[in-house]
């Protein structure tokens, strides 16, 4: 086999391999299936967002504590660790919003923390009075004096923010939490850390992953809930849940996850709402109008700005699924031009071979003569 040949057979074999790993990625992990099989083994759960936060300010222990579970509600927390390692109830990254501080949260220590106050109007709502930031222990020690059955879900956006998490439900009166107390979080590698911290302190608790639209870059929303990459790199997760929009918009494509063992999660509803959808947990807006928010829901760093599911193309799915088709034929006519070539080769080869044996003869016989 000559040079020609090798390289034609090579390149067929690239492309033949490159057309298999699109296949594999795009189509094969599409039934990628959940860590432990949930649909129709838990749930419905609501969960309270941020906790009761008409009753009081949103993570505060006051909305956590006495807004939501001293009325018998689950409470849905956002997980904050501090620059001296210590954590706290806080949804934002900049304190500004809802503590009037130009600061990061990860910018202060727990002394600072709690010695700044929440402010009486968050949002132009007025709750005519001020409040604090909590420590996550402490909202999880009287959550579980409360009541040890009731929910609670962890909403992790760190890995430090996951170890303290476990590590409080760890250390409190909670004891069997596996079907009340989950972790949410939309970044895989935190996804990773929660189940390793998990496996290590002998707790198998749920994890969801919530996959926000608009976070995707080009590929889009739709592009991930079609094909189950991440899930199938980083596994670990047992529930998925996306905005009530993404619901809306793609009730077969969720199905599908249904259809696999996974459960279903929903957010950006209120409970007047809660009845026209079917999940298997709902994080609710128990919130009283805010003023400054012209689109609903509740603030967040930033202005706000209405929640749109558009990023629903797969125009790069069908892409990377044309491309694959392309490089499968291409293979095979490579493989087949390359075994074109080497038969070809071969018999000039052959003809090489069999007209030195006629010149070797007739050498040899005029040499005789």
């Amino acid at each position: 086999m000559n040079s020609k040949t090798c390289c034609t057979f090579f390149t067929g074999i690239i492309a033949l391999a490159t057309s298999i790993s699109f296949f594999v990625i795009l189509v094969g992990s599409q039934r990628t299936k959940p860590f432990t099989p949930c649909a129709g083994q838990w749930g419905p759960v609501i969960y309270l967002h941020r906790g009761n936060v008409t009753y009081a300010q949103e993570n505060t222990f006051d909305a956590v504590v006495n807004g939501a579970v001293l009325n018998g509600a689950n409470p849905e927390i956002d997980v904050r660790v501090l620059k001296d390692g210590e954590s706290v109830l806080f949804h934002d990254q900049s304190m500004l919003r809802t503590a009037g501080k130009d600061k990061q949260i990860n910018e202060v220590d727990i002394a600072e923390a709690l010695s700044t106050s929440i402010l009486e109007e968050i949002d132009g709502y007025n709750y005519t009075f001020t409040n604090s930031i909590p420590k996550l222990e402490t909202v999880v020690e009287a959550i579980c004096n409360a009541d040890k059955n009731i929910g609670i879900d962890f909403d992790t956006k760190t890995s430090a923010a996951a170890k303290a998490g476990v590590k409080a439900i760890k250390n409190s009166a909670c004891t069997d939490t596996k079907d009340n107390v989950i972790w949410s979080t939309p970044y895989p590698g935190v996804v990773t850390t929660l189940r390793k911290e998990l496996e290590s302190n002998g707790m198998d608790n749920r994890i969801s992953m919530f996959m926000p639209s608009g976070y995707y870059s080009v590929f889009g929303l739709k592009f991930f809930m079609k094909t189950r990459i991440i899930q199938r790199l980083f596994s670990g997760t047992s529930i998925v849940s996306f905005h009530k929009t993404v619901h809306d918009a793609e009730s077969e494509l969720v199905q599908s996850w249904v259809d696999d063992g996974w459960c279903t999660g929903i957010w950006g509803i209120v409970p007047e709402e809660v009845a026209a959808y079917n999940a298997d947990y709902y994080v609710v807006n128990e919130a009283p109008i805010f003023p400054d928010l012209p689109f609903g829901g509740q603030g967040g760093d930033g202005p706000p700005k209405e929640t749109i599911y558009e990023d629903d193309s797969l125009f790069y799915y069908n892409l990377f699924v044309a491309l694959a088709v392309i490089l499968l034929f291409g293979s095979i006519g490579l493989f087949y031009s390359g075994f074109r070539c080497h038969v070809r080769r071969k018999k000039e080869v052959e003809d090489e071979d069999e007209e030195e044996d006629e010149n070797f003869k007739e050498d040899h016989f005029v040499s005789e003569a």
